[in-house]
């Protein structure tokens, strides 16, 4: 639980300021709407980023238009006008970027162009399945559901994305600690006791040559190592940005033991909700591959939908588009089948985008419980072969030295 401090504005529109305790942000936001209060801003007590101190450093992240999308929903339910909750946002957003967005988004508004115009203009902050979908809202006075629609996506989209960063968070320092060691001990460490090998003029052990000689090319030719790590760094990015390379890590990372399950479900759940939004809204079917088609950020995936669209424009059934594709799971044909049968797709595709959440739920949490015994292996086995390395030798020596 964290205390965070908010701004917010009652029903006769007075400044309400104060603190509440919450596990999130947006679990703050909901609790103040609960007291009936329509809130403006709310921060972390204790939060500091660089971007307080150097606003160069600034971004605006989902967070900030999350909040932002909750706020103007919040105001426009509550009859205040356009321009003047825009005002508001403006005046309480602690972003600076964000703040001058959103006074040119105003600006635009009072010249007389509408709010998806207005925002359209800022891609690199409103994308464009967002300011579709804000489109939608004005054209068929829903803004409000609309909002409310998107920052629900957005939430979704960051809680999963986080859970996926945290499960594979403690496997990634494990890791880098292991290479600082070894390069630490192959360095600077075996060097040194290679020299007191060197002296001893015995026989060494298989584990202690394997490692003196690792030591020695990693003394002798670092420099052909980091040349080496630096071109195939460089290499491999250089062929991920190309089309061909992009599309091949696409395909294959799917494939991946374990991991590449996570990226797929991860992928069907964050495509199933936004194509079910779009539905929703009453998009085109057309339209709305095209807008999911850029949300995916995946180029097999891309391709895919491509593919779909055509056998959709050519009369096939959405449902038989996707078997067609032979990239979606069972579950999801068969519900978007049922979908079009009973005319309510988006239910079902809001369905399966929560049973691929909670099966990402359940294998996280089962890689969670199961890599760390793994990478305890890992650096036992590491720690045994290192012991056995450089101890030998001193006992083989010190044998020696008794029969002597």
């Amino acid at each position: 639980m964290a205390i965070y401090n908010y701004r917010a504005r009652d029903r006769q529109g007075k400044l309400v300021v104060g603190k509440i305790e919450s596990v999130s942000s947006i679990s703050a936001e909901k609790q103040i709407e609960d007291l009936r209060l329509i809130p403006i801003s709310v921060e972390e007590a204790t939060s500091f980023s660089c971007g307080d101190v150097f606003p160069v450093f600034q971004r605006i992240s989902k967070k900030d238009v999350i909040i932002f999308s909750r706020q103007l929903a919040t105001l426009y339910q509550s009859g205040v006008p356009l321009t003047r909750s825009l005002d508001s946002l403006i005046e309480f957003t602690e972003n600076r970027k964000f703040k001058n967005v959103l006074s040119e988004v105003k600006r635009d508004v009072e010249s007389g162009q509408t709010l998806y115009k207005s925002l359209s203009k800022h891609p690199n902050v409103f994308t464009e399945i967002y300011v579709n979908m804000v489109e939608v809202g004005e054209n068929s006075g829903f803004l409000y559901d609309v909002l409310v629609r998107l920052a629900l996506l957005m939430e979704k989209d960051m809680a999963v994305k986080a859970k996926v960063q945290t499960a594979t968070f403690y496997p990634k320092i494990v890791l880098s600690a292991i290479i600082i060691a070894v390069v630490i001990l192959v360095g600077f460490v075996i060097p040194k006791f290679a020299m007191l090998y060197r002296s001893f003029n015995v026989p060494l052990p298989l584990e202690t040559r394997i490692l003196v000689a690792i030591s020695g090319f990693f003394v002798n030719y670092w420099y052909v190592i980091l040349v080496a790590a630096f071109a195939l760094i460089v290499g491999v990015k250089l062929y991920m940005g190309s089309s061909g390379g992009r599309l091949w890590w696409d395909e294959h990372k799917l494939k991946i033991p374990i991991f590449g399950s996570i990226f797929y479900k991860s992928m069907m759940s964050r495509f199933t909700r936004i194509f079910g939004l779009l539905f929703q809204s009453g998009l085109p079917v057309n339209r709305s591959f095209e807008l999911i088609r850029d949300a995916v950020n995946n180029k097999f995936f891309t391709n895919k939908i491509d593919e779909i669209q055509s056998d959709v424009i050519r009369g096939e059934s959405i449902a038989a588009s996707f078997k067609n594709s032979k990239i979606f799971s069972g579950i999801v044909i068969q519900m978007v089948s049922i979908g079009e049968e009973t005319g309510h797709i988006d239910e079902m595709l809001a369905k399966v985008a929560d049973y691929f959440d909670e099966d990402l739920d359940h294998q996280l949490s089962i890689l969670q419980a199961s890599i760390e015994p793994v990478l305890l292996t890992i650096i036992f086995g590491m720690v045994l072969f290192l012991a056995l390395a450089i101890y030998l030798p001193i006992i083989d020596v010190i044998n020696f030295a008794k029969q002597g």
